[in-house]
């Protein structure tokens, strides 16, 4: 299969060249144009000339969100990934980049060598090229997958295992849901707000959400989806009140548990160490919301990202709770890892596409979207 062919826009000589070490060094990609600034950027791209654009989001003359609108206009099917730094103005323009259409973002690193530099967005482009190789293979072959919205997929072949772990899950008790948890990753942002906004306002469960982000990112995030979407969203704060109809995103670089005070259910943040690579991680939410909610109905919903994080969570959950779980399409994941591992495993309920996510909870919490085995 051909290489990436990639435009790199950045208005730092360093970063440029890092930028292009750590592009060929994929082996997947090759570049093929620098520039200095959006404008420069916006002006050398020709029907077909590119593949996917690295774009700096502070650039003088043309920066990069004023380049991505003209960009993905006048090429909606182009790839671009933000290249932003941790400040917080940097996570606000970010939020905006991927509300208009960018893949993904990479955090440049700080007090790195040039070569730890290289390494580290190198092993992030590896991971996003070889997805995106992925994704115009299949979207170019006449044998694509197909989605399996809607249909029950309990009978998957299977390790006894996970078929053990799954057959728990009683569809007749399934009469109401206590708790609603989706896990996402790379695509999530854009995933979230399809499936949130699609809420009512009297729509009367508590959804707590891990997307995995660096601080900063997810305050952004929360404050975007919120000015967005008719239940309130919120960053979850040590001690938060879990309350019905409202949602609660972790806070980028803690964990987010759930722990019982009396009759209340109140949010916790940890900074312990790193699960499957993450902090915050889908599976330690998971795990101690299986333990709190132990024998109650949990919807769980794993979204697009790379890696597994969420795979040990829903297992946990299937084992002491009354778990259905729904996974993304591939064919509407940016990144096919998460939803991939459930579904591998034989734990994932139902397979839906991105646009229909938001109406089958709904259904779900209405009573009438189970199917029993």
């Amino acid at each position: 299969m051909e290489k990436i062919r990639v435009l790199i826009a950045d208005d730092s000589i360093m970063y440029r060249k890092v930028l292009s070490e750590a592009v060929e060094g994929t082996g997947l990609a090759d570049v093929k144009f620098v520039a200095l600034n959006g404008r420069m950027a916006v002006d050398w791209i020709k029907p077909d000339s590119v593949d996917l654009i690295l774009l700096d989001v502070f650039m003088p003359e043309m920066n990069g969100i004023e380049a991505l609108k003209i960009i993905k206009k006048d090429y909606p099917g182009m790839d671009v990934i933000m290249i932003s730094s941790d400040s917080a103005h940097s996570a606000e323009l970010t939020m905006e980049a991927l509300n208009n259409g960018a893949v993904d973002f990479i955090l440049k690193p700080s007090n790195e060598s040039h070569e730890k530099c290289v390494e580290i967005i190198k092993a992030q482009l590896q991971i996003l090229f070889t997805q995106i190789k992925i994704r115009k293979y299949r979207n170019s072959s006449s044998n694509g997958s197909q989605t399996m919205g809607f249909q029950n997929i309990r009978k998957k072949e299977i390790e006894k295992s996970a078929v053990d772990i799954v057959d728990k899950f009683n569809a007749s008790k399934f009469t109401r849901v206590d708790l609603i948890l989706i896990a996402s990753s790379t695509g999530g942002p854009s995933a979230l707000e399809k499936v949130l906004h699609g809420f009512d306002a009297d729509f009367n469960k508590p959804i707590l959400v891990v997307q995995h982000m660096p601080p900063k990112f997810t305050k952004s995030l929360s404050d975007s989806l919120n000015r967005k979407c008719k239940l309130e969203v919120k960053e979850a704060c040590e001690n938060d009140l879990l309350q019905k109809g409202q949602i609660f995103i972790a806070p980028g670089g803690f964990h987010m548990l759930v722990k019982g005070e009396g009759p209340n259910v109140l949010i916790k943040t940890e900074t312990t160490q790193y699960v499957n690579g993450v902090r915050p991680s889908a599976d330690v939410l998971f795990s101690s919301a299986a333990s709190l909610f132990e024998g109650k109905n949990i919807l769980a919903v794993v979204l697009t990202g790379m890696g597994s994080d969420g795979k040990n969570g829903v297992i946990e959950l299937k084992q002491k709770c009354n778990c259905y779980c729904i996974t993304q399409s591939e064919k509407t994941c940016v990144v096919y890892g998460m939803p991939k591992s459930i579904y591998e495993a034989g734990l994932s309920d139902e397979v839906v596409d991105i646009e229909n996510i938001s109406k089958r909870i709904q259904e779900i919490v209405s009573g009438k979207g189970i199917r029993p085995n």
